[in-house]
């Protein structure tokens, strides 16, 4: 499978603790995820090692595996495989995703790269830029 890397950045005006909350927290989650799929949720304990389970409220999404994570700071995923109605479904190898933040001042800077089969790059980068406008203004609100 090929794969493309989406590699984005924004500055929000708060701290990185703040922009943290909103990414992580469950209700901002939801609405900043909607970018991608509308009713996107995630459950799963964001610590070393924890399985994370990313789906749309219908059994459909992907297993990941919190690779690495610095609270307010980073966190990186390993994409493990697809979910499908509830079911384990195609491997995705060894696609990684990751979220960096900067905070100089009270000003973060949120860098985010994503890996993703070829065929969903163009879809994803586009969703991946309206999800980062969305969290910035629920930073800065």
């Amino acid at each position: 499978m090929e794969t493309k890397k989406i590699e984005q950045q924004i500055r929000i005006d708060a701290t990185a603790e703040r922009v943290w909350q909103v990414l992580w927290d469950s209700a901002h989650y939801k609405t900043w995820a909607a970018a991608f799929m509308e009713g996107s949720t995630y459950s799963g304990e964001l610590q070393q090692d924890g399985l994370i389970r990313f789906h749309d409220g219908s059994g459909n999404g992907m297993e990941s595996r919190v690779a690495s994570i610095t609270e307010n700071r980073e966190i990186t995923f390993e994409h493990l495989h697809e979910i499908a109605d509830g079911n384990v479904g195609q491997s995705f190898g060894n696609m990684r995703e990751q979220y960096l933040l900067d905070e100089k001042e009270g000003v973060t800077t949120l860098a985010v790269s994503s890996e993703m089969p070829e065929q969903y790059f163009d879809e994803m980068d586009a969703a991946m830029k309206e999800a980062l406008k969305i969290i910035k203004k629920l930073a800065e609100g």
